[in-house]
């Protein structure tokens, strides 16, 4: 129930339901000044939101957190091992004759994963469970199913599919890589997760080292096209806001605290 709140709270906040939401209400009031002043800032933020330099205002400290892994950053003497998180189900892909394949960010985090995983000879940990939707597969699993699709060995997998959130990927895998007398893990997600990723993993006693994969900040500068709205850079920056928001509930439950 908790899980089922959160994700609508979030919907109803952030862009574009809060927008659109804002916006009904500017236009039930749209004759006084506040009701024009809604809609507009409605309007304002949907453009501004969509504009590649707004959105590397809001990635860029969550990007810049944890820079790109290095494998001269390995400690020795320790036992370690790859963690990768879910970042979404492709329910029933047609063209992979309608089994559940993986959205493009979890897949981006898959081939990450997998490539250190070969590179390293370290076994990988895929975590992912089901996220209030029925008659899928756990991210988990799928996430298991594409690894040996890049080249992991099969004994190599380890899968945890029963958790919701990052902070249950968290919990959940301090448990099972005990077993196995882990405590130090290389972490893959993608840039912009990995500060909320890193507290959790941290939170439950956990050493991380942080592998972030598919950047989004521009790299090649601005021009006159940055300014023109994009679907996909607003969502990208919705992805910024969700980060925030998120990490600012963990804080709110006490579950997370800054370091």
């Amino acid at each position: 129930m908790e899980l089922l709140f959160s994700k609508l709270l979030s919907q109803l906040i952030l862009p574009p339901g809060g927008l659109i939401l804002l916006a009904l209400i500017g236009l039930f009031f749209h004759r006084q000044l506040l009701g024009r002043l809604l809609i507009f800032f409605s309007l304002f933020s949907f453009w501004a939101l969509s504009m590649e330099p707004v959105r590397d205002v809001l990635l860029m400290p969550l990007e810049q957190a944890s820079p790109p892994f290095k494998p001269d950053q390995l400690p020795r003497h320790e036992r370690l091992a790859v963690v990768v998180l879910g970042g979404g189900v492709y329910e029933q892909a047609p063209e992979f004759g309608s089994r559940d394949a993986l959205k493009p960010q979890a897949m981006m985090r898959t081939i990450y994963a997998a490539e250190l995983a070969k590179s390293t000879g370290l076994d990988v940990y895929a975590s992912g469970g089901v996220v209030l939707t029925e008659g899928v597969e756990p991210e988990g699993v799928v996430m298991q199913r594409w690894l040996k699709r890049f080249g992991v060995a099969e004994e190599k997998i380890h899968v945890e599919a029963s958790s919701g959130n990052t902070w249950e990927n968290a919990a959940n895998l301090k448990k099972l890589l005990a077993e196995n007398d882990i405590s130090t893990v290389i972490l893959v997600t993608t840039a912009w997760h990995m500060p909320r990723s890193v507290s959790s993993f941290r939170a439950h006693g956990l050493k991380v080292i942080a592998a972030p994969c598919d950047f989004k900040v521009s790299r090649r500068g601005y021009d006159l096209r940055s300014a023109l709205p994009r679907w996909d850079v607003f969502a990208e920056s919705c992805d910024g806001l969700h980060e925030y928001l998120g990490m600012l509930w963990y804080r709110l439950k006490g579950v997370v605290r800054e370091k």
